[in-house]
C-alpha cells in the first residue's frame, strides 16, 4: 500500500491543459489529444464515490479519534469534558514514552538493514540481468508479499526458540552444545522476521528506481576513472536516493502498527507502543487514553516522515524507463540473489515439509510422510467457515474498490487542478496510515454512533486499505495512454461510454487484473486491523492467529501449506496472463 504512494510523484504527472481548436473541430490525432473533448469520461463525478468512502470512513473516524482522545473515561464510559489529561499521562508516564522511542528504534532498525540488504539483489535485477529474465527474479522475491502475513510469522515461529529449528539444526549437526540466545524468542528475533517480512516491498521500491537509471551512466563513470565502490557512491546511491528513502518509508509504516510479531516473536521483550495502544481497547476499556495514545503515534510517524524528507530532499526526475542493462558478470551479485532467495524460502519450505510428517509436534525428527493433517484441517468445521468469511469479504471488497478505484483513475488520468489534487490526496491518505490507527478510528466512530460491529464493518475497512492501491496501479496504466484514440472513435460516431468500454477499459486492463490479484491477497491476509474492526465474525487470519497464541499444531501447518499453494498459483496464472498478453502484443506488432 505504501508503495505505490511513496511513488506517487511518478504515478501522478500533471496531466497536459486542454488545448482549443481554432476551426471548432476535434484533431484526434493530434499529439496532444483535447482531454476536456472526452465529455462524460472525465467528468468530476466519477472520483466523487472514492472520495466521499474515504472522508466517510477514514477522515470522519480520524476527527473522532481526536476529539476522543481529549475526553477522559471514568468507568469504561467515555465523559464529553475535554481536556489534556489523557495526553499529559501518555507523554509523563514512564511507561508509554520509552515504549513509543524503543518500538521506533526497532522498526527504524529493521527498515534500514531491510534497505541495505535488498539494494544489491534490486541493483543485480535492474541493471544486471536481461529484461527478458527479469520476470523470473521479481517473481521471486514478490511471490512471500502474496502470501500470508502471519503464516511467514508462524513460519519463523518455527524458526526461534531454545527447541526451534535453528537451534536443534545447529546441535544435531555439533556445531553448537547448547542453544543460542540471539535465536531464542527476544529482541533480535523479532528483527530478523522484521526483515524477512519486509524484504519485498523494500526490494519493489529500490528496483523501480534503479530500472530507470541507464547503464551508461556507469560506463561514463568508470571511463573517468571511478572505481567500484565509488561509482556506487557517486552515481548509483544518489540516483537511487528516492526508491531508498519509499523503501524506508513503506518498511516504517508496514511494520510502526504491527502489535502481532512483537507478541508472538518476542516473547516478554515483545510489548512495542500498538501493543499499549489496543490493550486499552481491551478489558482496560481506556478509550479515551488509547485514542491519545494513538494520536502520538500518529503525529511521531508524520514528524519523522518530514524530517527524512527533508534530510534527503527532492529529486528532479527519476529518469525514463529503459531496457538496457551491463552486459557483465558479476560473479559477487549472482551469488548475493541466490542467498537472497534461500533466506526468503527457506522458511517457507519448512513450515511445508513439516505438514507432511507424522509427528504430532511441529520440527524434527522426521518421520512420514503423510497426509492425514490435510484431512484434519480440510474437516475442521471451524477452519472452513473461517475460509468462507475471508472470501466473502475479499470478494466484495476487491469488487468495490475494482469499480470506484476505475472510475477514479479515469477522471484523474485526464484533468489537472484543485479537485484532481484534492482527490488524488484524499484517496491516497489511508497508505500513509497505520492500520492500527485506521482500526481503532472506525471502531472509535462506531461507538460515537452506537453501530455494532459486524461482517460490514470488516468490508469497509478492508476497502479503505485496498482502495488507494487499486486506484494508483490504474491510474499509472491510463496515464501511458493516448486519449486521442478514445477521441477518434468519437468523431466516427461512438458515445463516450462506447469508447471507454471499446477503448479504454481493455488497454487498462492488465492493471485491473493486477489491482484485483493484490487486493485479494491484502484482503485476505489483513488481520491488524479485522481485528479490531470485527464483530462475532472470524476470518482465516483471526483463526490462525487464535491457534499461533496457544500451540503450533501440524494442523495449522497443513492449512498454511494450502495457503501458500493457493497463492502461489494464483500469483503464477496472473504472471502467465500478463506474459501471454505481452507476447501476443508483440506479435501483433510485428
Amino acid at each position: 500500500m505504501a508503495t505505490s504512494a511513496s511513488h506517487g510523484q511518478a504515478l501522478d504527472p500533471e496531466p497536459t491543459a486542454p488545448r482549443q481548436n481554432p476551426g471548432g473541430r476535434r484533431r484526434p490525432w493530434s499529439r496532444r489529444g483535447d482531454r476536456a473533448d472526452l465529455g462524460s469520461l472525465g467528468h468530476p463525478l466519477l472520483s466523487a464515490p472514492a472520495v466521499l468512502l474515504v472522508l466517510v470512513f477514514f477522515v470522519a473516524p480520524l476527527i473522532v479519534l481526536l476529539a476522543y482522545s481529549l475526553w477522559p473515561t471514568v468507568e469504561g464510559e467515555i465523559v464529553h469534558h475535554w481536556t489534556f489529561e489523557n495526553y499529559s499521562r501518555a507523554l509523563s508516564t514512564k511507561t508509554y514514552l520509552p515504549t513509543l522511542l524503543r518500538t521506533f528504534w526497532f522498526v527504524g532498525l529493521s527498515s534500514l538493514i531491510t534497505v541495505v540488504l535488498t539494494f544489491p539483489f534490486a541493483y543485480y535485477v535492474a541493471l544486471r540481468v536481461r529484461p527478458s529474465r527479469r520476470i523470473i527474479l521479481i517473481l521471486l522475491a514478490m511471490l512471500p508479499f502474496f502470501t500470508s502475513y502471519l503464516i511467514r510469522v508462524f513460519a519463523w515461529l518455527n524458526m526461534f526458540g531454545e527447541k526451534g529449528i535453528i537451534n536443534e539444526a545447529l546441535t544435531r549437526i555439533g556445531l553448537i552444545s547448547k542453544p543460542l540466545e540471539i535465536f531464542g524468542f527476544d529482541r533480535p528475533a523479532i528483527v530478523i522476521t522484521f526483515v524477512y517480512l519486509l524484504f519485498p516491498l523494500s526490494f519493489l521500491a529500490s528496483y523501480i528506481t534503479l530500472e530507470r537509471m541507464n547503464p551508461t551512466m556507469l560506463e561514463a563513470a568508470s571511463d573517468l576513472g571511478a572505481g567500484n565502490i565509488r561509482r556506487t557512491v557517486r552515481v548509483v546511491l544518489p540516483f537511487a536516493r528516492t526508491g531508498l528513502l519509499a523503501g524506508f518509508i513503506v518498511s516504517f509504516i508496514a511494520m510502526a502498527g504491527d502489535y502481532v510479531t512483537p507478541s508472538l516473536i518476542g516473547g516478554t521483550e515483545g510489548i512495542f507502543y500498538s501493543n499499549l495502544i489496543v490493550n486499552q481497547f481491551g478489558a482496560s476499556l481506556q478509550w479515551g487514553f488509547g485514542a491519545a495514545l494513538g494520536i502520538v503515534l500518529l503525529v511521531s510517524v508524520a514528524l519523522l516522515l518530514i524530517v527524512l524528507r527533508r534530510l534527503t530532499g527532492t529529486v528532479e526526475s527519476a529518469g525514463e524507463y529503459t531496457r538496457q542493462y551491463q552486459r557483465v558478470r558479476s560473479p559477487f551479485l549472482t551469488a548475493y540473489a541466490v542467498l537472497f532467495n534461500i533466506f526468503l524460502y527457506t522458511p517457507v519450505a519448512l513450515l511445508i515439509f513439516f505438514s507432511f510428517n507424522e509427528e504430532p509436534a511441529v520440527g524434527f525428527p522426521f518421520h512420514g510422510p503423510t497426509l492425514m493433517w490435510f484431512e484434519t484441517a480440510l474437516n475442521d468445521t471451524v477452519a472452513i467457515e473461517a475460509l468462507e468469511t475471508s472470501l466473502t469479504v475479499a470478494v466484495v471488497a476487491v469488487g468495490v474498490s475494482l469499480v470506484l478505484g476505475t472510475m477514479a483513475a479515469l477522471y484523474l488520468a485526464r484533468h489537472k487542478g484543485f479537485w484532481r489534487n484534492f482527490s488524488f490526496a484524499s484517496i491516497s491518505a489511508p497508505m500513509l496510515l497505520p492500520p492500527v490507527i485506521l482500526g481503532i478510528a472506525i471502531i472509535i466512530g462506531l461507538n460515537a454512533l452506537s453501530v455494532e460491529r459486524g461482517l460490514w464493518t470488516i468490508i469497509v475497512g478492508h476497502i479503505v486499505i485496498i482502495l488507494p492501491l487499486t486506484t494508483l496501479l490504474i491510474l499509472s496504466r491510463l496515464e501511458g495512454l493516448d486519449v486521442n484514440q478514445e477521441l477518434a472513435a468519437m468523431d466516427l460516431g461512438a458515445k463516450p461510454w462506447k469508447a471507454l468500454v471499446r477503448i479504454a477499459l481493455p488497454q487498462a486492463f492488465p492493471a485491473i487484473i493486477g489491482a484485483a490479484m493484490i487486493g485479494f491477497a491484502m484482503s485476505m491476509d489483513e488481520f491488524i486491523l479485522t481485528f479490531l474492526v470485527t464483530g462475532s465474525q472470524t476470518t482465516l487470519p483471526l483463526y490462525i492467529y487464535s491457534q499461533l497464541r496457544f500451540k503450533l499444531t501440524p494442523e495449522l501447518t497443513a492449512i498454511s501449506t494450502l495457503m501458500l499453494t493457493a497463492s502461489f498459483v494464483l500469483v503464477l496464472l496472473g504472471a502467465m496472463i500478463a506474459l501471454g498478453r505481452r507476447q501476443r502484443q508483440q506479435l501483433t506488432r510485428s
